[in-house]
């Protein structure tokens, strides 16, 4: 089977078969040396029979002279002898009468024998075309190749097509549905005109689809579909930024106050961190809320219909920079606690009494042993603390 579909003839091979005579050499019996031990054979045969004959006429004579002048009970002796020897006469007649087999003698000869001949050869193969159906050129397989692709673009433009009819379309009843469900909302960010504006761009883009539009290729369906949906675009994203504003503005309000709250249980929690650090960290904080103050009241005083003075995106972005200098100061290691090494207390006086000596040291190593214990308790809630601490400034850090 070719590329093109069509059966093709590779390999062709003639055979021809011949029919030969052949001498060959085969083995048969034979024949006339065994008819010579048959004739042979034969007469020994009679010659053992006419014996036999003999010795049984003169063995009968014998006996019946024998007979006359036994009694009955030589009789019977007789008998049994005459029996046991007919026997043994019997088996010695069948081992004469049997017929000792001898192989045959055999010879060969040579005679002709029929056998096939096969001759195979290989013939020379051409090819040539018959009827309508022909194999394809490379031209024509370029053609074909050319044609499936135009065809394959065709069927995938008129499917752009039919969506970008049914997008259209689809816009043309969201608009309409919209200015209907969020009348009260749209009505706040939009005047009169702009309202009836919309309204009729969508009136106008269901009239056009189905007069002009109808044979209307896809590029202009996008362009039409962007003039339609620009305008519309811009006022239903300031409807949405009438409730997505205000959401952004108390969060990050509530982040801020988040922030300054920490920096004052900064003052006794993480005292390694100086003032001036937090007051940076404060003056960010106002810059924050000054913003607030500043965009809110301008989108106050604004034109609710045209564009907005700031976006609920850009609210959050405030406190990147308040979120950089508190992530750097809570990294910020704690001094190594200072080790105060007490000098040990003048030696007491010698009084003249040796008892008196002797209590009076005792006294003294007791209280060196009190204010040694002291100490080290202390130390040990002041690091409970200082983690109990640590972990309470990471929790506020995270959630800022």
């Amino acid at each position: 089977m070719s590329i093109n579909g069509l059966t093709q003839l590779i390999k062709a091979d003639a055979v021809m078969e011949e029919t030969v005579m052949v001498k060959e050499e085969v083995e048969v019996e034979d024949k006339e040396g065994n008819n010579a031990t048959a004739e042979h054979w034969m007469q020994s045969v009679q010659m053992r029979r006419r014996v036999k004959k003999r010795d049984d006429e003169s063995s009968k004579e014998d006996e019946a002279k024998t007979e006359v002048a036994k009694s009955e009970d030589t009789e019977n002796k007789s008998d049994n002898s005459s029996a046991e020897k007919e026997e043994g006469d019997t088996a010695n007649a069948k081992k004469g009468g049997k017929k000792k087999e001898e192989p045959k003698k055999k010879k060969t000869k040579k005679i002709q024998k029929e056998k096939k001949k096969k001759h195979v050869r290989s013939l020379r193969v051409s090819t040539y075309n018959v009827g309508s159906v022909r194999p394809y050129t490379p031209a024509i397989m370029a053609e074909s190749k050319a044609k499936l692709e135009m065809l394959a673009q065709k069927d995938k433009d008129r499917m752009m097509l039919e969506e970008a009819k049914n997008t259209y379309e689809a816009y043309i009843y969201f608009i309409r549905n919209k200015m209907s469900d969020d009348e009260e909302a749209i009505a706040k960010v939009t005047s009169e005109e702009q309202r009836e504006a919309l309204l009729k761009s969508a009136e106008d883009a269901e009239e056009w689809m189905f007069d002009e539009g109808f044979n209307a290729d896809l590029k202009t369906y996008q362009e039409k579909y962007k003039e339609l949906s620009e305008p519309a675009e811009k006022t239903f994203f300031r409807v949405a930024e009438l409730e997505a504003r205000p959401k952004a503005i108390e969060a990050l309000t509530k982040k801020l106050d988040k922030v300054v709250e920490l920096m004052k249980k900064w003052e006794t929690t993480m005292e390694h961190i100086t003032e001036e650090e937090r007051k940076e960290v404060l003056d960010k904080v106002d810059e924050a809320r000054a913003w607030i103050e500043e965009n809110v009241k301008a989108q106050e005083e604004a034109d609710p219909t045209g564009e907005p003075v700031f976006k609920s995106e850009d609210v959050p972005g405030q406190t990147k920079k308040i979120e950089s200098i508190v992530s750097r100061l809570m990294k910020k290691p704690k001094p190594k606690p200072v080790v105060e090494s007490k000098n040990e207390t003048d030696k007491n006086e010698t009084t003249a009494s040796d008892a008196d000596g002797i209590k009076t040291e005792t006294g003294d190593a007791e209280k060196k042993e009190g204010e040694t214990t002291e100490p080290v308790d202390a130390t040990e809630s002041e690091t409970t603390e200082k983690k109990e601490e640590s972990s309470d400034e990471t929790k506020d850090g995270d959630e800022l």
